[in-house]
């Protein structure tokens, strides 16, 4: 404002001098008496508020989930359609590939858990079980799981009349009463059928899909459907992984299914090799060329405990390993008599071939009946009685021994113990004759009834004492029809382990059941073995489970 008033008046004097002039004064201009201020700004310039903006970075590409290499012997994988496969691999492959209605977690195998269904109910008579389905799940395909979906699987697996549809038999009808809700009704109140849902072969598959691959659940489906070699090659299911090949003794490709209701898993893909060599099984671990394997030889256990890289893991199985004996005289006339069976079985050094061959990683039951199955007691277990087995021989009229073939899926460890029981047999007076065969033909044959004599092993599809007492009893079911044998003693036993509500009832009939196989012996329990897996210090997460081995959604690396 100084500035201002300053230059105002200095405008003042000029106006004044120039008036004075036009009246005839001579001009004069008067001099300043200082000189005039500079004008100043009346506030300083604007300052930047922030300093200009820094390029963006580009957020690094996140790295791929990890891929999983599992070592294992294939040579079981006979087909990978759920409602046909039978064997032991394609339960780790269902349980990852497929979702079922219930499950039972490696943590705790007593207590049956929700799965696909959040709750379930059932009928005081115990014939009808209803089931409600989480909802808005999908399959891999983006189809949603309906009720209709359980209801094509389960009449699907029925229909075909495959190996495992007899889990169906118990089943009369399936509804699906709306989207989200199935009611089963049974032929006969079955203590086992929430355990058989958990089953592999309950999965549920996507219909819409199968469907459109040829499938039918149909009355006539063994004849009509056409699925399975495209689900040989590809899942249908809504688990966490989707299979996208399988090379028969080779290799099965499985990736992980980016929409899994459950959430994603750690892992991008899971490759499992065919490795049959224990030796290549370990060096491949140590080598990190894989990452897990089912089952390390019980003579590498200590070196692959010793490796620092690798971490071993015990779990207690429920598998049997057997040796089964025909009761038909069109297949062999001596093991027709039981009186010969009772000395094949009372001839085999048990203890001697977990000691040995096992390392100790074993044990044995008294029956086909695994320890550790509700009714069993390890005190029945008979061990070897040469002098006994050479009597009932003599009994029999074969005092001087008779020859017999055994048939076995060949693999390292099979191939040493079919040579212990021959060298066993022998003391006894019998010649065994050894047929090694490919596992998948081996099965071909004992499923077509041909074998009299066979070594093999059976792994649970189910944590039920059904699992055992149906498949080595009824005549028309699982072992017991592929060696011939029929004993309505057994059954009846069976049937009240199958439909008998109490506990103690249940108990009683495996015990009494366990007598009659032991009397009749067309099955001789000769180990149960320990699961021992290898893996790399990198994996976690891992719980050993005795159906379905591992669950890969549990994994990390």
């Amino acid at each position: 404002m100084k500035a201002t008033r300053l230059l105002f008046a200095l405008f003042v004097v000029a106006v004044l001098g120039l008036n004075l002039a036009g009246c005839g004064a001579p001009a004069t201009t008067a001099p300043p008496t200082s000189a005039p201020a500079p004008a100043q700004p009346t506030a300083a310039p604007a300052q930047p508020t922030a300093a200009p903006p820094k390029p963006t970075a580009v957020p690094p590409t996140p790295a791929p989930p990890p891929t999983l290499v599992m070592v294992m012997n294939l040579n079981d994988v006979v087909t990978l359609d759920p409602d046909q496969a039978y064997e032991t691999t394609n339960l780790m492959i269902h349980n990852s590939t497929y979702d079922t209605l219930v499950e039972f977690k490696a943590g705790d195998l007593t207590k049956v858990t929700p799965r696909l269904a959040d709750k379930w109910e059932i009928s005081p008579d115990g014939l009808n079980y209803t089931f409600t389905l989480h909802p808005g799940v999908k399959f891999a395909s983006g189809n949603p799981v309906t009720a209709e979906d359980v209801r094509f699987s389960w009449t699907r697996l029925k229909n075909l009349k495959g190996n495992p549809s007899f889990y169906a038999d118990v089943i009369t009808t399936v509804q699906a009463l709306n989207d989200t809700t199935v009611k089963v009704t049974l032929t006969d109140p079955s203590p086992a059928f929430l355990s058989i849902v958990a089953a592999p072969a309950l999965s549920v598959l996507d219909s819409k899909l199968v469907k459109s691959k040829g499938g039918t659940d149909a009355a006539d489906a063994d004849k009509t459907d056409k699925a399975k070699d495209w689900l040989d090659q590809n899942s249908a299911g809504s688990g966490p992984f989707i299979q996208t090949s399988w090379k028969p003794k080779a290799e099965i490709m499985l990736e992980a299914n980016p929409n899994y209701w459950r959430g994603k898993s750690k892992l991008g893909k899971v490759i499992i090799k065919h490795v049959d060599d224990p030796t290549t099984v370990l060096q491949m671990l140590q080598r990190g060329d894989a990452d897990l394997a089912d089952n390390i030889d019980p003579d590498l256990v200590e070196q692959a405990k010793a490796d620092a890289n690798l971490n071993v893991v015990i779990g207690q199985t429920l598998n049997q390993n057997y040796l089964a004996m025909t009761s038909s005289a069109a297949l062999s006339k001596p093991l027709s008599d039981k009186r010969v069976r009772q000395a094949i079985a009372l001839s085999i050094d048990y203890d001697g071939l977990i000691k040995a061959i096992l390392r100790g990683y074993g044990s044995r039951a008294p029956s086909i009946i695994p320890l550790g199955v509700l009714g069993v007691d390890p005190k029945m277990t008979q061990g070897r009685d040469l002098a006994k087995a050479k009597t009932l021989l003599k009994d029999a009229g074969y005092e001087n021994g008779f020859t017999v073939e055994l048939a076995y899926g060949s693999n390292p460890t099979r191939e040493t113990i079919a040579a212990k029981i021959k060298n066993d047999l022998k003391e006894a007076g019998i010649t065994v004759n050894l047929k090694p065969m490919e596992q998948s033909v081996y099965l071909t044959d004992m499923r077509a009834k041909k074998l009299a004599m066979a070594f093999g092993g059976w792994t649970p599809d189910y944590l039920d004492p059904t699992m055992w007492t149906d498949y080595f009893s009824y005549a028309d079911r699982g072992i017991a029809t592929r060696m011939l044998y029929n004993n309505p003693e057994a059954e009846k036993y069976a049937k009240i382990v199958g439909t008998e509500l109490d506990a103690a009832k249940r108990e009683q009939a495996i015990k009494d059941l366990q007598k009659v196989l032991m009397d009749d012996m067309a099955f001789t329990m000769l180990y149960q073995n320990q699961s021992i897996a290898g893996m790399n210090k990198s994996v976690k997460g891992f719980a050993y489970h005795p159906v379905n081995f591992v669950s890969f959604f549990d994994l990390s690396k």
